[in-house]
């Protein structure tokens, strides 16, 4: 699981890399370079000196998220900053500093999800009509108390099952209360600039989703689990398993239908989704579900969060993360819906049914030393220069006369039925 927040002790951080001995006014050096240790020891020694200044008050959330950013600010200088890096080197800078994003902000938490009376420009859930009863009656105002439930309902029951798995028994023989989170359901209304835009949104035309899909989404938010970034941006970079890339596309599209909320303009894991699916794929899923966002929308809620979260403002900030996320766009695509095979269509070539040749033709030709006797030309053209044809030279066997008929070319002004004419 990812980081909770943190406890005075600190103890849900992972353990700490052996104690070396250090020199006055030096920091510890991780045994390992890898970036994620190098994070990891840098961050132990934030929360050191937190646990020893004695002005220090309850650590909060900002706190957490404070140290977080401090920490991989040091590490990514250290790591990164000081060397020659390759193009590869460019995409998992670009990835690492988003994951860690991710790792301080927690976008999974229902803290994201605003109140119903949220300023008008910023999206919000809302009650369905016919759910805003049955929610009144176990207690629920508002959307995001009924998805705490329904995820902490949710988090009981896996317990309860995994306990009873080690029992030997199965789901059919435990009687898991469901509660109502199935029937309580709620819907996302985009931002819009006015109030009354808002208000003339048609809640009948957008597609209800139940608290309890909601609340499974953001449980296997995929990186709920992650407490090593850079190497959730390696897996990313170097993905190319068939499986891990349709898992990875089936988060994206199940937060697109059941959690809009995180592809809002303060939420980073906008960022994450994008380098999943396309513009126009989360458009296409909004517009099925009822929900009109327009692609240069999703475009101006990407770049208010590059610059507002990752402190990317221009384009050649912004380039390394681009160029990888339509990289990993067409992976994906091409992995989920790869293009059918090349076929032969119509089988077999057809028989030719041209009256043109098609190879040279074969003449017949006469015997050698034969000399053609001259042509007797018809219609008595010429008739004074014609004699009349001789017998044909029959020294050698001629081939029948069907056979001649066939192999013997039509005979044109200026040509002989003996020999062709020479057009060379």
């Amino acid at each position: 699981m990812s980081p909770a927040p943190i406890a005075q002790t600190a103890s849900t951080l992972p353990s700490s890399p052996p104690q070396q001995h250090l020199t006055p006014n030096s920091t510890p050096i991780p045994a390992s370079k890898h970036f994620d240790d190098i994070f990891h020891a840098k961050f132990m020694n934030i929360i050191q000196e937190w646990k020893n200044d004695p002005s220090r008050g309850q650590l909060t959330q900002k706190d957490r998220k404070t140290f977080i950013e401090t920490a991989f600010s040091e590490t990514d200088e250290l790591y990164f900053g000081q060397r020659v890096m390759s193009d590869n080197d460019i995409k998992l800078r670009a990835l690492t500093k988003v994951f860690y994003k991710v790792l301080a902000e927690e976008p999974w938490s229902e803290d994201w999800i605003r109140a119903p009376d949220v300023e008008r420009k910023l999206s919000k859930f809302e009650m369905h009509e016919d759910s805003v009863a049955l929610a009144k009656k176990y207690g629920f105002t508002t959307p995001r108390e009924a998805v705490k439930a329904a995820r902490e309902a949710s988090v009981k029951n896996a317990d309860i099952l995994k306990e009873a798995q080690k029992e030997g028994k199965t789901v059919k023989d435990l009687k898991l209360d469901r509660g109502p989170f199935d029937d309580i359901e709620i819907v996302y209304i985009a931002g819009t600039v006015s109030s009354s835009a808002t208000s003339k949104i048609d809640r009948n035309s957008i597609y209800p989703v139940s608290v309890s899909s909601v609340a499974n989404v953001l449980q296997n938010h995929i990186c709920r689990d992650m407490v090593r970034p850079y190497s959730m941006a390696e897996r990313f970079v170097n993905c190319t398993d068939t499986r891990d890339l349709e898992e990875m596309r089936r988060f994206a599209c199940n937060v697109c239908d059941f959690c809009p909320h995180l592809l809002d303009n303060d939420n980073v894991s906008l960022l994450v989704v994008l380098l999943i699916l396309s513009r126009s794929d989360c458009c296409r899923r909004f517009e099925a579900n009822g929900i009109r966002i327009e692609g240069s929308t999703i475009s101006h809620r990407k770049a208010e969060c590059m610059k507002n979260k990752m402190g990317w403002r221009t384009s050649e900030d912004k380039k390394p993360y681009d160029n990888f996320a339509q990289e990993f766009q067409t992976r994906v695509k091409n992995a989920c819906f790869p293009a059918p095979r090349a076929q032969r269509i119509g089988g077999r070539k057809p028989a030719r049914t041209s009256s043109t040749p098609t190879a040279t033709p074969i003449y017949l030709h006469s015997p050698v030393g034969y000399m053609a006797p001259p042509h007797a030309h018809q219609h008595h053209a010429n008739a004074g220069i014609n004699v009349p044809a001789p017998p044909p030279y029959n020294g050698f066997s001629q081939p029948a006369p069907n056979t001649m008929k066939m192999q013997q070319p039509f005979a044109s002004p200026g040509g002989s039925n003996a020999e062709p004419m020479d057009l060379s």
